[in-house]
């Protein structure tokens, strides 16, 4: 079964759950590499999504296919893109993302 939130708060307070939906994470995700120099998203096609979100027992993985600048080192670069993509998460939501998988699909210019 598919799970479209993380909750946060699992000692539920009186008040209620803290839960976030994962386009939030597909968001920040997204915007973290539209950010960065030396790496663009993939998105081939409306079809295709160049970030993917899975979430299964509350632990949070994502999946990027990005294109390297040409001339750029493509280690250097996905390790930036995991990086600052963990980062992000965690300054944004407090919650620690488990996994960050970049695929690179091809270059830009």
């Amino acid at each position: 079964m598919a799970v479209d939130y993380v909750i946060l708060n699992k000692d539920s307070s009186e008040n209620g759950i803290i839960a976030i939906n994962k386009s939030v994470f597909k968001s920040i995700a997204e915007i973290t590499i539209d950010d960065l120099d030396h790496a663009e998203r993939a998105e081939k096609s409306s079809f295709s999504k160049a970030v993917i979100v899975r979430i299964a027992d509350n632990k949070l993985k994502i999946e990027t296919d990005i294109h390297v600048k040409y001339g750029a080192n493509i280690n250097a670069t996905c390790e930036q893109v995991q990086n600052k993509i963990y980062e992000n998460i965690l300054f944004m939501t407090g919650f620690k993302t488990s996994e960050v998988s970049v695929n690179v699909t091809g270059f830009e210019m």
